[in-house]
């Protein structure tokens, strides 16, 4: 696969900015013969995830909040909210299918036509974005580290190739749990999750 020559990011600011700087600056990095990184823009499918208004809350307060939601989602009740009033557990996971289509359509049909792109996103929404391509527990990448700056490749079939995600998949632990989820997605498979070697010396 050659190297990714375009990138796109969430909306918020600290990947708007991690994305100017590959598309910028970071080129003066780049060899002789390896073509230069393009900014693509905004996929609002790569936003963090929305766990409701946790201002006010100290740090451990809002670290509960979160973990509680997410086991929640974890056992299958994808329609938990944090407080009521973030996003849902079926929300998130469709905006996950919904961003591995967006980026597959914008690779496919940009000029010349990319087999790979960059996309900037966030930890937490990350987790949850692999399990679903990896078909692993959700309250397992609870636990799993994605390092600031970290790269993650997945490999996604653009041949129209899909997969069900249903209450008896594999982010639910393999076992039926009460929900309806049919959640149809691109064929993926993870290929690599928080690589850091590109970060040694490096402060992030």
């Amino acid at each position: 696969s050659n190297a990714p020559t375009l990138v796109a990011h969430s909306k918020l600011l600290r990947a708007k900015e991690t994305s100017a700087i590959l598309s910028g600056e970071a080129n003066s990095l780049l060899k002789a013969n390896q073509k230069p990184i393009r900014l693509y823009g905004e996929v609002s499918s790569l936003g963090e995830v929305d766990f409701g208004n946790l201002d006010g809350k100290d740090v451990n307060s809002a670290k509960s909040v979160m973990m509680s939601t997410f086991a929640s989602w974890a056992t299958g009740d994808i329609d938990a909210r944090a407080g009521g009033e973030g996003e849902s557990g079926r929300e998130v996971l469709e905006r996950c299918v919904q961003a591995l289509e967006t980026l597959s359509q914008v690779a496919s049909a940009s000029s010349p036509p990319q087999d790979s792109m960059l996309a900037v996103s966030h930890s937490t929404y990350l987790r949850i974005l692999l399990t679903l391509v990896s078909d692993t527990p959700l309250a397992e990448s609870a636990l799993w580290k994605i390092n600031n700056g970290s790269i993650n490749v997945v490999d996604v079939n653009i041949e129209g190739k899909q997969r069900l995600v249903s209450a008896k998949s594999g982010i639910f632990g393999g076992l039926k749990r009460s929900n309806d989820l049919q959640l149809s997605m691109p064929e993926c498979h993870l290929i690599r999750r928080n690589e850091v070697r590109h970060l040694d010396g490096m402060q992030v």
